[in-house]
């Protein structure tokens, strides 16, 4: 992977902690512009494409964890 693709995916990652640990709402235009404003300072993101990047990604993260828990629940049996 390229250092693009890694800051990114990094940068994803650090603005749905940021928006868990502040009680944001990352389909909330206004909500990802304050997210934005801590963590990409030079202003680099498009706010709504970034807005459906996180959305994506918060439901690929629910998927993937609901099949580890689902694969944890079928070991202990």
């Amino acid at each position: 992977m390229n250092n693009t693709v890694i800051n990114k995916f990094e940068l994803v990652i650090d603005a749905l902690q940021y928006a868990y640990d502040h009680n944001l709402d990352i389909a909330n235009k206004d909500d990802v512009q304050k997210i934005l404003e801590v963590l990409d300072p030079e202003h680099k993101e498009n706010i709504v494409e970034f807005v459906e990047l996180l959305k994506t990604s918060d439901v690929f993260m629910g998927m993937k964890a609901r099949k580890i828990e689902d694969k944890k629940l079928n070991l202990s049996n």
